[in-house]
């Protein structure tokens, strides 16, 4: 998925949250706004924006965007950088902790299954998916992943079974599934 834009980048990290759960992770965020257009975390591009400084992760393709509001959005593709001189440090660290395989295999995994989308249609998934596009939210909502209440998402994604009762279905195969339903609702959303 590198590089990877701002929207899908932004898109990839809601879904990872809202998902976090088929895979018994907490997600990484507590919440997000839901602005009425895919979804975007101020905290994620400013860390973003900080490996770009330290020479971790390099921008191409830099723009900007007007919105449907007026205003303008900062718009860039990202990719990581693997000479740079933090790349190695961190990634022996990262290998090193039980806690950071465990996520890394299931963002690894959550990649994977977008990746079965076309490209285009990564960034229209998030806006897709169940507790994105709950009616009862509106622009201006906050949208709470880690409450005790389950997200339509983790409904969905547990209604799985019913069409396979006689199959377990791992947590990737439930990722899979569920990416290749909101590729379905993209394309009938159109």
């Amino acid at each position: 998925m590198a590089p990877i834009d701002t929207d899908k980048l932004h898109s990839f990290a809601y879904l990872a949250d809202v998902l976090s759960r088929v895979w018994d992770l907490a997600p990484f965020d507590q919440r997000i706004l839901k602005t009425g257009r895919s979804p975007f975390y101020p905290d994620l591009q400013k860390e973003l924006d900080r490996l770009v400084a330290m020479g971790l992760a390099e921008v191409s393709d830099l723009s900007y965007k007007r919105l449907a509001d007026g205003s303008l959005a900062f718009h860039a593709s990202y990719a990581l950088r693997f000479n740079s001189h933090h790349y190695n440090n961190i990634h022996d660290a990262l290998n090193g902790d039980p806690d950071s395989q465990s996520t890394q295999s299931y963002l690894d995994e959550l990649a994977q299954a977008l990746a079965s989308l076309k490209d285009e249609d990564i960034t229209a998934a998030a806006t897709e998916d169940a507790t994105y596009d709950d009616p009862t939210l509106s622009s201006g909502d906050v949208i709470y992943f880690n409450t005790n209440k389950q997200s339509r998402t983790n409904v969905a994604t547990g209604l799985l079974d019913q069409l396979f009762p006689d199959v377990r279905l791992t947590p990737s195969r439930r990722l899979y599934m569920y990416a290749h339903y909101l590729g379905q609702k993209v394309h009938a959303a159109i």
